[in-house]
């Protein structure tokens, strides 16, 4: 604003055959103000012809004006130089520290840019860990479930297998029981007998025993039956830990770097 003014006033008090500050100012009759070495040369060249014109509004003076020096003028036009000479320095720290700050304004915008694009990155990259997240656990759900289904299926397979080795087993052992029960109830009856002709008739017809399907050896170990079962379901859990784990250990490796 201070500029603008000193740059006003420059042509307020400025010559306008010279274009420099008024020196030795002279005013016409017409009001305008020139130099008076700049006026007295413009009319000296215009003397063969007999008019002396103002060069700005070209009114004519006849015969030729007698100028004199304008104090007044003059002093304004010294008092402005003076101003001039000492805003000089400070407007020039001035426009030096509006193009500093000015150059600091497009380096932060520059760096502001910078770190939006970095945002923008982050957000991308981390929109992209989570979506691969959410399908790294949606396939390790879906193994699980297979599995959890396999499982299920093996252990009824062997259930029913073991379960119909048991039944017949158990039957087998039953008919031997109903058999023995009527077999000792021939001999309880034949041991009942008073006769003894006639328990030596009826004993050698007697069948011998078939043999027996029981044996003292025999235990029950159904748990045992789905050991190998459980040992393989156990592992599971492990490897998709560890899997888990490792894609953990990763993203956050990304994270942090």
């Amino acid at each position: 604003m201070a500029q603008q003014e000193n740059h006003l006033d420059r042509e307020t008090f400025s010559c306008s055959i010279c274009l420099d500050l008024l020196k030795d100012p002279v005013t016409t009759g017409c009001g305008h103000s020139y130099c008076k070495s700049c006026i007295n040369t413009h009319w000296d060249n215009g003397e063969e012809r007999g008019s002396y014109s103002c060069p700005q509004c070209r009114q004519t003076f006849t015969p030729r004006p007698v100028l004199e020096k304008s104090t007044m003028l003059a002093d304004l036009v010294e008092e402005l130089k003076k101003t001039g000479l000492q805003a000089a320095p400070a407007e020039r720290e001035l426009g030096l520290r509006r193009q500093t700050i000015q150059q600091r304004v497009q380096d932060t915008e520059k760096d502001v840019k910078l770190l939006q694009q970095e945002e923008e990155a982050l957000n991308g990259s981390a929109d992209k860990a989570v979506e691969d997240s959410e399908e790294i656990f949606t396939e390790m759900i879906r193994l699980l479930e297979k599995r959890s289904s396999d499982v299920k299926q093996q252990i009824r397979s062997q259930q029913q297998t073991e379960v119909s080795r048991v039944r017949e087993l158990q039957e087998r052992l039953e008919q031997e029981i109903t058999e023995l029960k009527r077999r000792d109830q021939e001999l309880k009856q034949l041991s009942d007998t008073e006769d003894h002709n006639q328990f030596l008739h009826n004993y050698p017809s007697l069948s011998p025993l078939s043999g027996s399907t029981h044996t003292s050896s025999f235990r029950i170990r159904p748990l045992r039956n789905f050991e190998d079962v459980t040992a393989a379901v156990s592992q599971s859990p492990d490897h998709i830990h560890s899997a888990a784990l490792c894609w953990s250990y990763g993203l956050l490796s990304w994270i942090h770097s």
